[in-house]
């Protein structure tokens, strides 16, 4: 049986003015079967103040004077949690509704087998799994996630919903913020299995209002993922898929996406890599 101080978890929420959403995963947490020890809220420079509900687990809004991304409210508030010292972190969108179960089930794992863990997603939408988790084929320079089996080896997970401790954290270097968002949760972990650290499914359900990226910052961003993969093959594969994207939507009438894809593909290689 564990020791109770590694059961000791700390929730990281990424906000962007959506009260109701946040109320709903808040009111999720409080339902969980392992509690969190605590709350940290990163609001990405909302226009309207957050309202809390009363919940039995405090609570830290960490409010920032500009919208720094998905990567960047992640960051500050994941930092915050380690200054406090607590050693499990769960990384949350606003919209994500957890089972009532999946925080114990993820925080046992990730005791179990360290590195990062991570649940199944469903779509609220459609009621439709959307990710089991990802495969990254550099040769056709693809980032799908799996909605059907169980992968072997993943190489990264949506980061709506991933834990991992405050050592994995360190190592990896937090989140790149060049992303803003999308694809900064793919460079995150492929950097984690790059330092021999392992990714692992959990059989536990969590929810979400998944919407993706426009044309231009899917283009930009997996780009610019290729080329910090340093990998050759994976920064021609990528270009290739997004012009034949690009082609493709042209040849679909919607020429403004069409264009947005290529400029994106521009922006994408002309970002200075840190």
């Amino acid at each position: 049986m564990m020791a109770e101080i590694e059961k000791k978890w700390a929730a990281c929420i990424v906000y962007y003015q959506d009260q109701e959403s946040l109320n709903n995963l808040l009111v999720s947490l409080s339902n969980q079967t392992l509690l969190p020890a605590s709350v940290f809220i990163a609001d990405n420079n909302s226009t309207q103040p957050i309202n809390l509900i009363t919940l039995p687990f405090p609570v830290k809004i960490i409010r920032l004077n500009e919208n720094k991304g998905f990567a960047g409210g992640a960051n500050t508030a994941l930092k915050e949690v380690i200054e406090n010292g607590i050693k499990n972190l769960m990384l949350l969108s606003q919209d994500v509704i957890l089972e009532k179960d999946s925080a114990e089930k993820l925080i046992n794992q990730l005791n179990n087998s360290g590195g990062i863990v991570y649940p199944t997603m469903i779509d609220r939408n459609t009621n439709q799994v959307f990710s089991k988790g990802g495969k990254v084929s550099k040769i056709w320079g693809s980032v799908k996630l799996s909605t059907k089996d169980n992968l072997i080896d993943p190489d990264w997970a949506d980061g709506s919903c991933l834990v991992f401790s405050s050592d994995t954290y360190k190592t990896i270097k937090g989140l790149s913020e060049q992303y803003f968002m999308y694809f900064e949760d793919v460079d995150f972990c492929i950097r984690a299995k790059q330092k021999g650290l392992k990714l692992t499914h959990v059989s536990t359900l969590a929810s979400q209002t998944p919407k993706g990226p426009k044309p231009a910052l899917r283009s930009r961003n997996s780009v610019l993922l290729a080329r910090r993969s340093g990998s050759t093959l994976f920064k021609i594969s990528v270009t290739k898929r997004n012009i034949l994207g690009a082609i493709l939507l042209f040849a679909r009438f919607r020429f403004k996406d069409s264009k947005n894809r290529i400029e994106g593909i521009g922006q994408g290689w002309k970002i200075k890599i840190d």
